[in-house]
């Protein structure tokens, strides 16, 4: 049983709902829907102090009518993101769900179970537990870390996958989609291959596209009885990252397009400040003077948090706070030449 989002695209709206992996007729893994949350999943969790919750017995009931097998502490799990924030923090204190110590020791997964993983998952999972590009050979191997893809159909993946993502800062965004995509594998033999801004652009640019479509088209990736492509030429799934890489990577090219006509003979980068960037940003352009790089991270993180498309925010107001960010830390690196 797992939690999948989803953000409707006409609206914007972002919807909850209890989801399984099953196995329909052929055998193929797919999913069923158990319990549409709606837009708030917060209503569905009952507090009797300031200790102790419980999901609400309307879930439980359509689970038991749908026969479904779970253990209650799985229930807590999916709903602990949702929990009040005093209350959460006052049960990790005591020892609760996420604070408990030491859990059950994983091992590392059966060779026939790791032959059924695609390394494209496993390339996700590795980077977003050690924002390594360069892997060795760790997605060759069994490793623990790939057991949450056993035994999953693609929607669960990608959802628990989705909500590992929204854990990614910012500035990690670049090193994950270069890395998840193995781009590095096409500048090889060079040192610099682990190392996206020492690559031509243009030449990364071609890389990604081979590399996403080669993807969209593997059917040892999407696998059988899944949701299909929802009438696009990209699958859905895929299709988030083809709008992160530009946004990402296209940020970038605009800030080296701008330091080559700033750049005087043998003189120093000197960007101006942007009337734009400091709106975006939420400060006014005294007191971003007086920040420090430290400082001008802190409040970015801070509105990074508030403004994130998965906490509610636009797509396109945060791509316009990460491309400020940018900005002004380019402005703040040059101050310090």
């Amino acid at each position: 049983m797992y939690l999948a989002k989803k953000q409707h695209r006409l609206n914007k709206a972002v919807t909850y709902s209890l989801r399984e992996s099953v196995r329909d007729e052929s055998g193929n893994l797919t999913f069923r829907e158990l319990f549409n949350l709606g837009s708030n999943p917060t209503e569905y969790v009952e507090y009797i102090d300031e200790r102790i919750f419980y999901i609400s017995p309307e879930i439980e009931e359509r689970l038991a009518s749908l026969k479904v097998e779970y253990e209650y502490e799985e229930l807590e799990e999916i709903f602990w993101p949702f929990i009040d924030d005093d209350i959460r923090r006052l049960i990790e204190n005591f020892g609760g769900i996420r604070g408990r110590g030491a859990r059950a020791q994983r091992h590392a997964i059966s060779p026939d179970d790791f032959c059924l993983t695609h390394p494209f998952d496993r390339r996700r999972l590795y980077y977003l537990k050690s924002l390594q590009i360069d892997m060795g050979n760790a997605i060759e191997r069994p490793l623990p870390i790939y057991e949450v893809l056993v035994g999953k159909c693609r929607d669960e993946i990608e959802n628990c996958i989705a909500f590992m993502e929204a854990g990614l800062r910012p500035w990690d965004m670049r090193g994950y989609l270069y890395a998840i995509f193995d781009i590095a594998s096409s500048f090889a033999p060079r040192l610099s291959r682990f190392i996206p801004d020492a690559q031509d652009q243009r030449q990364m640019d071609n890389y990604f596209l081979e590399k996403i479509c080669r993807l969209n088209n593997d059917p040892g990736w999407l696998g059988h009885g899944n949701v299909d492509s929802g009438g696009g030429p990209l699958h859905f799934y895929l299709q988030k990252y083809l709008f992160l890489y530009f946004d990402v990577y296209y940020s970038n090219r605009i800030q080296e397009g701008q330091k080559a006509r700033d750049l005087g003979a043998g003189g120093k980068w000197e960007p101006g400040i942007s009337r734009v960037d400091l709106e975006a940003m939420g400060l006014s352009a005294e007191r971003f003077r007086e920040m420090s790089r430290h400082d001008l991270a802190s409040h970015f993180r801070k509105k990074a948090m508030e403004m994130h498309p998965d906490k509610g925010g636009d797509h396109e107001t945060f791509v316009a706070l990460i491309k400020a960010y940018e900005a002004l830390v380019a402005y703040k690196n040059a101050e310090a030449l």
